[in-house]
């Protein structure tokens, strides 16, 4: 995990393509990993495909919560 990820401002998403809080970073990485239902997070329902979707989530660093 990268030292230089800063949790506090909203930062770049690769799903959204556009900058995120680190509220809708977390809703959607527990959306995507099975921890809430999809339909919780508005912006997720509106993703055409959910699987190619988890893929680019969990390769940000930002999905890292080790």
């Amino acid at each position: 995990m990268s030292n230089n990820l800063d949790y506090e401002n909203p930062h770049y998403c690769p799903v959204y393509e556009r900058a995120i809080d680190i509220d809708l970073c977390y809703d959607s990485l527990c959306c995507l990993n099975g921890e809430f239902k999809i339909s919780s997070t508005k912006e997720l329902e509106e993703v055409k495909d959910i699987e190619n979707t988890r893929k680019i989530c969990a390769e940000c660093p930002y999905s890292d919560l080790s």
